[in-house]
This record gives C-alpha cells, sequence and structure tokens, in this order.
C-alpha cells in the first residue's frame, strides 16, 4: 500500500486502463459466443418489419428492448469492414462442427456480427467502469485515488470471472442499468432512478424487482430526521406512488406498440421449462434420484424426473418470497436512517442501497429454478460499491468472487462434464454429470447460498446513518495532484 499511495494520480489511473484494455482484448479473443444467433434472428426480423409485427407472429423469449438491442447489432455489423471478422475467429464456438453446413459467406456475416455485439457490450463496459468512478466519488468522497483505482479494479475483476461470456450475453446492460439508478439515486433524483429501472424492465425484467429498494430510500431522506413509523409510511407511498405512474408506462406503452395482446408471452414462455442442470436446487436432486435424467429444452439442458418435477415446482412461490424477504431485511435499515437524529442525505443511503439490492437479486437467483450463469453479471459491477473496509465486507466480496469463479468453471470451463455424454437420441438424453462435474455444481450452489445468506445477516445488521456512536467512514490519504 506505501508503494502505491506514493504513485502519481495519473499513473494510478494510467496503469488501470492499460490493464483493463488488455484483460479486455483477452476476452474478447475467447469469449465463448454461443447465443448471438438467436439475437440476430430476432434483431433480423424486427429490422424486416417492425417490433410490434415480431411479436404478433412469433413466440418471443426476450423483452422487447433485448430485441431492439440486438437490432442494433445488425445496424452496427453492415457498416463494419470485412476485414473485422477475423477479430473473433479463435473464439472456440469457431471449431464447432455447425461452422461445417455455412456458406463462407453466411460464415463472415455471422462473424461480423459476432464483432458489432460485442463492440457494443465492450462499450457498456466503459460505461460501468465509468460509472463505478463517478458513483464510488460521491458516495466515498474521502477516500483517495488509491481506493478508487481499487474500486475500479474491483470491477474489473468482478466482471472478469465471467469474462468468458461477457461479450456473448446481454446481461451486463441491467448491471449498466443498476448504475445508472444507482447515480441518479446518488444525485437526489430518485424519479429519475424509477424510469431507469423501468427501461432495464423493458430490457431483461429482473430491474423491476430493485424499485422498492430506491422507494424506501428516498422515502427515508424525505421523512427524516426524526422520523415517526407513520411519517415513513406516507413518504414510503407516495413515493411507491410515483414510482407506479412510471413504471405504469412500461406495459401500455408495451401492449400498444410492441404486439398488442401477444405482446407479454415471453413472460410465459419459460413456464414450461423444468429443473435446470445448473439450478442450485439442482445437484441434490442428482444425488437423491439416480434415476434422474438430463434433457434439452428452451435453450438449456433441463432434469427430467419425478423428484426435479416436484423440486421444481415451489420455485415458482420461492423467487417472489426471496425478493420480499429482501426488501424486509433491507426495510429495517432505511427506516432507522429516517428515524435518526440528522436527516441522511442520498449519498449516505446508496451503500445500503447497493447491499440491498445485490441481496434481492442474490435471492432471486439462488431460488431460480433456472441457473443461467449470465445471471450473476448482474451483481458483479455492483460489488465495488460496497464499502468494503472491515475484514468481513472484504471477506463478504471473495465468497461473491468465489461464486462467480465457481459459476465460469461449470459453464463454458468444464461444460462437458457437467452435461455428460449422449446416452440416446429419441428423447435426446444425456448421461448428466460425471463426479467433477457434480463437484463444481455443488461448489457453485453452496458458495451462493453462502453468500446470499451472509448478505442476508449484514444487511438486516447494517448500522444506521446518522446514528449516536456510528463510526465515520475510513478516510483514505488525498495524493497531490
Amino acid at each position: 500500500m506505501n508503494w502505491l499511495t506514493r504513485r502519481r494520480p495519473a499513473t494510478l489511473y494510467a496503469s488501470l486502463v492499460v490493464g483493463f484494455l488488455i484483460f479486455r482484448a483477452v476476452l474478447f479473443a475467447v469469449t465463448t459466443a454461443g447465443e448471438y444467433r438467436l439475437y440476430r434472428d430476432y434483431g433480423e426480423a424486427a429490422r424486416a418489419t417492425s417490433l410490434d409485427e415480431l411479436y404478433r407472429t412469433r413466440e418471443i423469449e426476450y423483452p422487447h428492448l433485448a430485441v431492439a438491442f440486438g437490432s442494433a447489432a445488425c445496424v452496427l455489423a453492415d457498416v463494419l469492414p470485412g476485414w473485422t471478422a477475423r477479430l473473433v475467429r479463435w473464439r472456440p464456438n469457431k471449431f464447432e462442427p455447425l461452422y461445417l453446413y455455412e456458406t463462407p459467406a453466411e460464415h463472415d456475416e455471422g462473424d461480423r456480427y459476432e464483432v458489432a455485439f460485442g463492440l457494443i457490450l465492450f462499450a457498456v463496459d466503459v460505461g460501468c467502469l465509468g460509472l463505478v468512478y463517478l458513483i464510488a466519488r460521491r458516495v466515498y468522497p474521502a477516500e483517495g485515488h488509491v481506493a478508487r483505482v481499487g474500486r475500479m479494479a474491483g470491477y474489473v475483476v468482478a466482471t472478469g470471472a465471467l469474462g468468458l461470456i461477457l461479450y456473448d450475453r446481454q446481461d451486463l446492460v441491467v448491471g449498466l442499468v443498476a448504475l445508472l439508478a444507482l447515480w441518479a439515486l446518488a444525485a437526489g433524483r430518485p424519479a429519475v432512478g424509477y424510469a431507469v429501472l423501468t427501461l432495464g424492465t423493458a430490457y431483461k425484467l429482473v430491474p423491476v424487482l430493485l424499485i422498492p429498494v430506491w422507494v424506501m430510500a428516498a422515502a427515508a431522506v424525505r421523512a427524516g430526521p426524526n422520523a415517526t413509523r407513520g411519517r415513513y409510511l406516507r413518504a414510503v407511498l407516495l413515493e411507491a406512488a410515483v414510482a407506479g405512474l412510471i413504471l405504469a408506462a412500461w406495459p401500455v406503452l408495451t401492449y400498444w406498440l410492441g404486439g398488442g395482446p401477444r405482446a407479454f408471452l415471453f413472460l410465459t414462455f419459460h413456464s414450461a421449462r423444468g429443473l435446470q442442470l445448473e439450478a442450485p436446487v439442482a445437484w441434490p436432486v442428482l444425488l437423491i434420484d439416480l434415476a434422474t435424467e438430463v434433457g434439452h429444452g428452451y435453450g438449456s439442458y433441463n432434469l427430467r424426473g419425478e423428484l426435479a418435477d416436484r423440486v421444481a415446482k415451489p420455485t415458482r412461490l420461492l423467487m417472489p418470497l426471496s425478493v420480499l424477504a429482501g426488501v424486509f431485511l433491507a426495510g429495517r435499515g432505511f427506516r432507522r436512517a429516517a428515524s435518526a437524529p440528522a436527516r441522511p442525505s442520498f449519498p449516505e443511503l446508496v451503500p445500503h442501497t447497493v447491499a440491498a439490492a445485490l441481496l434481492i437479486w442474490l435471492g432471486f437467483i439462488t431460488t431460480n429454478k433456472v441457473g443461467s450463469p449470465q445471471y450473476l453479471i448482474w451483481i458483479a459491477p455492483l460489488v465495488p460499491l460496497l464499502p468494503l473496509r472491515t475484514w468481513a465486507e472484504r471477506g463478504w466480496a471473495g465468497a461473491a468472487l468465489i461464486a462467480m469463479l465457481c459459476t465460469s468453471a461449470v459453464f463454458p470451463c468444464a461444460y462437458p462434464a457437467v452435461v455428460g455424454p449422449v446416452v440416446r437420441t429419441d428423447p435426446s438424453t444425456w448421461a448428466g454429470p460425471t463426479a467433477g462435474g457434480l463437484f463444481l455444481l455443488a461448489a457453485k450452489s453452496v458458495t451462493l447460498v453462502i453468500t446470499t445468506g451472509w448478505l442476508a445477516v449484514s444487511v438486516w445488521r447494517a448500522p444506521r446513518v446518522g446514528a449516536p456512536g456510528r463510526p465515520p467512514p475510513s478516510p483514505v490519504p488525498e495524493l497531490p495532484a
């Protein structure tokens, strides 16, 4: 640390930028692309007609702005020069037999789309990195350049732990939405945060789960100081009304411009899906019921069997309950902030807001019957915005990083061992995970459960903003310009 504090700020930031660009270039080159074909299919179809026509005539599994994202990549791919197709030629998917059935022209078009898709996600990546810096500067003003560079490096490492799919899935945009909403909240504009989260809902639904957290944070500032329960509740209801009016624009516009009665079929597209192989609750099923089979459907490998079906059903109730539990646990901290002797500021509430958002998303992921690896990309950009001053806080961040690394180990690193060889073709059935594959599934699930439970306790025990005797933020010496 002494060596770092003696470095000039320009040297620190330049080193971070250079390391970021090199690391991302490597990840771009070895991305395990697999989803871009579907994004391109939807995007081209929307360009040929319209989003309204696409949703009226086909069953689409993503919300409308996600399809529009794929269309934007199509537009960029059209203007990229032909040589850019070489930028993705060393990706692992280029050696799949599927390319034997494509013409050279189709091959080049697909590669240019991959490049365009990845370039847009790289721009999102840079935006996230910049927002981490801007939010940290406002929320932790006493920190010096070393700490701020450390938070930005934390973003690079956390997202890099999922880097093999970072530029293949659209989920980094969800992290960008959360950061933009945090930036608005830190600036004292919660209504802008509601609008950003509403746009995120039109992109991938899960940002809607965070709106109650922003409502409680805004209400704590409006009601304080020394707020009674009644005054705080009235502030919550008022903020909820504002957020509800903004959120109501999403279903109205979606119905009007995005397919009419068929605009919301994507909400039920995955309802018939069974228990996904990578779901946190799936690996005990494989241990208990040896007759469980692995099949394929809805773009994923799912468990087939009586026990798997019985386990999948309660998750429909567990997911909303986990969200409600997260809101309840976080609400205690906001209520205590409103009742403090000094009115809390918006920046003071951002750390608790970050922890609450992480808890809600982690609870949703842990109780889900779907265990897609890209889900953890939602939480990775938020981790470096936690206080991270005590060993307990840093230990939690380390546990979250282990969960991300285990997720990458499951997919794509060891996925053949997780799925197993094909045992029959009618219906398509796989043998399931080897002993090593099952260990990785268990490690991923156990670390997720530990991380979620640990964070739940931390959120419940969070110190009150403005409480007497609360230690001030730990200052980090500022370096000379």
